[in-house]
């Protein structure tokens, strides 16, 4: 089935750098931080590509589909986290703002494969069509960091 190398896969490359980004932001959090939003946001990022390999090497279109949807539950998971660390002041508005944008891009493209891989999948983004969100060219997300996102 799988005819790509997954990593070709833009939408891979994205979740592993997701992954990446959260793993870089909670790995100098206090004890406490760590323990109770950090483990759960790098466990939530790690298995948006987790997934995402797992249904690439399964031997259909719709298994691979299905893990798709997985990844997409651990996205959302992912902004709920980003969400908390936010809140409790762990990372800067303007780191989270950037990793918001970054997640609804990857977020797109996530969808835009189930779709490619299941035409008859609903595609998600037309609830939120209406949206005025402005997003990264996926150039810009393979960017390397800057000391910005540790401050």
């Amino acid at each position: 089935m799988a005819t790509v190398d997954l990593h070709e896969l833009k939408v891979y490359q994205l979740a592993m750098r997701a992954g990446e980004d959260v793993w870089s932001l909670t790995v100098g959090w206090e004890w406490l931080a760590q323990q109770t939003v950090g483990v759960q946001w790098i466990r939530a990022a790690d298995a948006i590509a987790a997934n995402i390999s797992e249904g690439h090497g399964r031997g259909s279109s719709k298994e691979n589909a299905r893990f798709c949807y997985y990844a997409l539950g651990s996205l959302l998971q992912t902004r709920t986290w980003l969400e908390k660390a936010t809140e409790r002041r762990l990372v800067i508005d303007s780191v989270a703002r950037d990793l918001s944008l970054k997640f609804e891009t990857l977020r797109r493209q996530l969808e835009g494969y189930i779709v490619s891989l299941d035409p008859t999948a609903p595609n998600q983004s037309d609830a939120v069509r209406g949206a005025s969100i402005h997003l990264l060219p996926l150039e810009e997300l393979f960017h390397p960091r800057t000391a910005a996102w540790n401050n």
